[in-house]
């Protein structure tokens, strides 16, 4: 997997997605959004933005997204 994505599980938010880089952010949020109709709640913060997925969803969902967003670009 691309090394600008990083994927974790916590307790308090579920899965996360984690982007290094704000503009590549941008485009995966309009993925998510408009051609998955996923619902995420986003964060920024200095260093990357955060994809927050919910208690539901779990890392190999989001693993299966990341990769789809990736090939389609």
């Amino acid at each position: 997997m691309n090394k600008k994505f990083e994927i974790s599980e916590t307790k308090e938010h579920g899965g996360v997605l984690r982007i290094n880089d704000a503009e590549l952010a941008d485009e995966f949020d309009d993925f998510v959004n408009e051609d998955c109709y996923v619902f995420t709640e986003v964060k920024f913060k200095a260093e990357c933005v955060c994809f927050y997925f919910g208690q539901a969803s779990c890392v190999e969902k989001i693993r299966d997204l990341v990769e789809r967003f990736v090939s389609k670009s």
